[in-house]
């Protein structure tokens, strides 16, 4: 039997995606584009993190190409409708990061509501400001969530557990059993931006969703209201959300993901916010467990 060819170009414990001795695998985790597009003839399979960008010149190079593979969530960063007319089927693991980002999400939520960071910068600036740090508890207070897939479900399921009240937002339907064991009460998204005292974004991005959180929208929010993405940096209005957090619109923002990534933007110096460089999933567990959960599906792809 002819063994599949698998080319793996971003970093990851290969030996964790579990194939077998029908698979030949080959490693360059700091392949350009240009090496991509001259080299992915060869392949069967691709698996990709959110360092490459697979786009239609690497796909109308791919002559032997039938599976990508994203290791993680979302797959903006492959040409789906190249691959589609290729007749290239495109996958992913978002399942495996659900834990790491739900507790980053109710992390960053608690660091908010605290001013713990700002707390820990005036510390190490030599400052006791007792006083300057006033919070709010998350008990009672009530989370929006925009967007009920696997992680919009788990950081409900925790935050019910924290005593919050929930309001939901999705353009699919949501299960009805999944919304009575949480509580939750599914809205309209300016309801929902109106009546939050937090609200987290777990949207893909598309064209419907591409600035989805726009001046408007902000608008609505509470002075008191926080918010926090996870999801893609596009999904919000950048110099939207940063004119609403200097004029003291909104409290403040957690944002560990940026419109224009790897570039750090203007929104990182803004008041209020959290910024981290798209470290949601960015656990041992979810990592290894992306990459394993990548390679069950190269193997029943061709099983």
């Amino acid at each position: 039997m002819e063994k599949r060819r698998v080319l793996v170009c971003d970093a990851m414990d290969v030996a964790t995606l579990g194939l077998s001795k029908d698979f030949e695998v080959d490693y360059s985790p700091n392949m350009t584009r240009d090496e991509l597009a001259a080299k992915v003839g060869g392949y069967d399979v691709l698996v990709v993190r959110s360092r490459t960008k697979v786009n239609a010149r690497v796909i109308a190079n791919a002559t032997n190409l039938k599976l990508i593979v994203r290791a993680g969530s979302g797959v903006d960063n492959i040409d789906t409708d190249a691959a589609g007319a290729g007749g290239i089927e495109v996958d992913s693991s978002p399942e495996s990061l659900v834990e790491s980002v739900a507790e980053y999400v109710v992390g960053v939520m608690i660091a908010l509501a605290r001013g713990t960071v700002s707390a820990d910068a005036s510390m190490k600036a030599g400052r006791w400001e007792k006083g300057r740090f006033v919070g709010v508890e998350l008990r009672g207070k009530t989370l929006g969530i925009v967007g009920m897939g696997r992680i919009g479900t788990r950081v409900g399921e925790i935050a019910k557990v924290l005593g919050m009240k929930l309001l939901g937002y999705d353009v699919a339907d949501v299960p009805s059993d999944t919304l009575e064991s949480l509580g939750c009460k599914m809205v309209d998204l300016d309801s929902l931006f109106a009546s939050s005292d937090f609200i987290t974004l777990h949207v893909p991005l598309t064209a419907e969703t591409r600035h989805l959180i726009d001046g408007r929208r902000l608008s609505l929010m509470k002075r008191t209201a926080f918010i926090v993405n996870t999801a893609r940096g596009a999904v919000i209005d950048e110099a939207a959300l940063i004119k609403s957090l200097e004029a003291k619109e909104i409290a403040g923002a957690g944002l560990d993901v940026l419109e224009a990534e790897p570039r750090i933007t203007e929104v990182v110096t803004a008041p209020n916010t959290i910024t981290t460089p798209h470290i949601g999933g960015q656990t041992e567990d979810a990592q290894a467990g992306a990459v394993g959960v990548a390679g069950a599906k190269i193997r029943e792809f061709f099983g």
